[in-house]
């Protein structure tokens, strides 16, 4: 047994000891050991019979899922910054020049990642006939197929020979990288589509909550992520009933449009406007008060802000607000303001500054054996010499 299926195993029999409910349903043989193994990731001593009423009812793959989407959507800041912190790429060449290459990513980003592969990989294979006219397209869009271009049949999915063209994609997505750069602002690349049955059409009274999940199968991405990704996408309705099964699909509805999206980029200089950023690439539009709590799609509610910063917006909590003189400024979770810092002038004559100002500095202030330059390992052994853990 390899150590991860051992520890796995070691943390289901843990947490049976202090579930009796579930571990006489085990025994007896009413639950099987795929639903145990996901419910006690999350079941409580107070929330055991709930979780055990829908491991009788549910397929251990619908039950991987709910334990998943509630996990998910209880976890606290800390769990999401441990989970932002855990992402690392790393690889090693063995000794034939092979290079093992290794990710570790948020479900998000790790979608995204398996789509472009994936969408590389297709591109390699598919074909076109030639036209006698492009059609022109928005710089950063792909072009839509039509029914002139013929993939090659796929091999069997899980086979050696696909894995071997997801590495075909995974070298294709590097060239067209490297081809052709980073972006400025970025176009929607994804979009969400909202499941709701006929009964979330209805009014809601009392207290209850509308469920958009749908389907049977709840959604997968944090609330954050989702608040993120609907800040700028494509946006879908799909009607389904009680089964899951599709009614209607609804239109698309893209905002904001292009021409506003050229203005918000003209207004904001193409700079990300969080307090103290200064990025050029990879910017996205995002609404100051969400479109889901009523803010408008116009030119005074949208701003530009980089992945990074757009990522700390939804998922810590900062919120960004224009002042009425048109600055953006940030509010932190924790009380505290960030205002944009001066734009620093180094004058009219900065080297004659700033030997005025280290003149009273010896030229002979700062020396070394031999007056050679500063060795690092020296230093580190001086600073460290009396350290407790040197």
């Amino acid at each position: 047994m390899a150590s991860a299926l051992a520890r796995e195993h070691l943390a289901t029999a843990h947490a049976l000891e202090r579930l009796p409910a579930i571990r006489a349903a085990f025994a007896a043989g009413t639950l099987s050991y795929s639903k145990v193994r996901a419910i006690t990731r999350v079941a409580r001593p107070e929330t055991e019979q709930t979780w055990l009423n829908h491991a009788e009812h549910c397929t251990a793959g619908a039950l991987e899922n709910l334990v998943r989407a509630y996990r998910q959507r209880s976890a606290d800041p800390d769990d999401r910054a441990r989970t932002r912190a855990a992402r690392r790429v790393s690889w090693c060449t063995d000794e034939d020049g092979v290079v093992h290459l290794t990710a570790v990513l948020p479900a998000d980003e790790g979608a995204q990642l398996i789509a472009a592969i994936e969408a590389a990989r297709d591109s390699l294979t598919t074909t076109t006939k030639p036209a006698t006219t492009k059609p022109a397209t928005t710089p950063g869009t792909a072009e839509p197929r039509t029914a002139e271009e013929h993939p090659h049949p796929k091999p069997p999915p899980e086979s050696e020979s696909d894995r071997q063209r997801d590495a075909d994609g995974l070298v294709a997505l590097a060239e067209s990288f490297l081809h052709h750069g980073a972006p400025g602002l970025v176009h929607p690349a994804h979009a969400l589509v909202l499941h709701l049955r006929p009964a979330d059409l209805q009014p809601i009274t009392g207290h209850g909550v509308s469920s958009t999940g749908g389907g049977g199968a709840p959604a997968t991405l944090p609330p954050a992520v989702l608040q993120r990704l609907g800040c700028d996408s494509l946006v879908q309705a799909m009607l389904v009933d009680p089964h899951g099964n599709p009614l209607r699909l609804g239109r698309r509805h893209r905002f904001p449009t292009s021409r506003l999206r050229t203005a918000v980029q003209a207004r904001d200089r193409g700079t990300c406007q969080y307090p103290g950023c200064d990025h050029t690439r990879w910017l996205n539009i995002h609404h100051l008060t969400g479109w889901a709590d009523g803010g408008r799609t116009d030119l005074d509610n949208l701003t530009l802000v980089c992945g990074t910063h757009h990522r700390h917006l939804h998922e810590e909590g900062v919120v960004l607000c224009r002042t009425p003189d048109g600055t953006i400024i940030a509010l932190l979770s924790d009380g505290r303001t960030l205002l944009p810092a001066p734009s620093v002038t180094p004058g009219e004559h900065p080297a004659a500054t700033l030997a005025g100002e280290t003149g009273h500095v010896a030229p002979d202030a700062v020396t070394t054996r031999n007056g050679g330059r500063l060795n690092l390992g020296e230093s580190l052994f001086v600073l460290l010499q009396n350290h407790p853990a040197a």
